[in-house]
């Protein structure tokens, strides 16, 4: 039942879907994520019927000593769709406590993009969690130097170091800083937060702006969730020298 395709042949789980304040609609790993109102939340089930997308918690219940399965459903009308717009509404009770009665706006997120973005340097923070989270502190020059200080699971490092990204390297991190609605992220705050992940930080500055632009978040909202990737995954990518002391 899912996959059904609309106007244009779009299928609304093969794009990912933000409002011009961020909030957002996306698909992965069979889930649905979403940002109505500010607080964040994921259905770990969905399907398309027509032109109703339906959110689903499936659960059992020590009412019958988990015998029965049970289904809660969240119903939304898809009012319009095509590459580049989503209309999408509640319409019945426990939908409407998801969203309340706004019909949505989604643009596709593919259309994010900012050219005059442009940087002096990016300051990131990540920290440890429950599990194996590494802890890193990285600082980005616009020529590339790179430079690292390890903590925790950040193996096989552990200290300072310094590396350069790769000119590839470069124009994918100008690509998400581009592609990552920084601007309307002044002044933003992360309305709920979440057990068990690590928090992220970012300080950018900008080169042709003095405005300084501060980020923590420990739920990455859909449209930087491509640069912490980046940023988190990067320190295995560059060739690393240890800073001597």
């Amino acid at each position: 039942m899912s996959n059904i395709l609309f106007a244009q042949k779009v299928q609304i789980d093969a794009e990912r879907w933000i409002t011009k304040s961020l909030g957002s609609l996306y698909f992965s790993d069979k889930k649905v994520y979403y940002n109505f109102v500010g607080f964040a939340g994921s259905k770990a089930n969905y399907s398309v019927v027509n032109d109703t997308l339906i959110m689903s918690d499936i659960y059992h219940s020590s009412n019958d000593n988990f015998k029965k399965e049970r289904r809660e459903n969240f119903k939304f009308l898809i009012r319009h769709i095509d590459y580049n717009r989503l209309y999408l509404k509640a319409i019945e009770p426990n939908a409407i406590k998801l969203a309340g009665n706004t019909t949505y706006e989604f643009l596709n997120f593919k259309n994010s993009y900012d050219k005059d973005i442009k940087f002096s340097k990016i300051y990131f923070l990540s920290s440890t969690c429950f599990g194996d989270c590494p802890q890193l502190g990285i600082e980005i020059w616009p020529n590339g130097d790179y430079h690292l200080k390890a903590g925790e699971h950040a193996n096989p490092y552990k200290g300072d170091y310094t590396g350069k990204l790769s000119t590839a390297q470069m124009d994918t991190l100008n690509y998400w800083l581009k592609h990552s609605e920084l601007k309307k992220m002044i002044n933003w705050e992360q309305g709920n937060q979440v057990v068990d992940a690590p928090n992220y930080y970012f300080a950018i500055d900008f080169s042709n702006t003095k405005k300084k632009l501060s980020i923590t978040t420990n739920e990455s909202p859909l449209n930087i969730i491509d640069l912490v990737n980046f940023m988190v995954t990067s320190y295995k990518k560059v060739n690393l020298t240890p800073v001597k002391k």
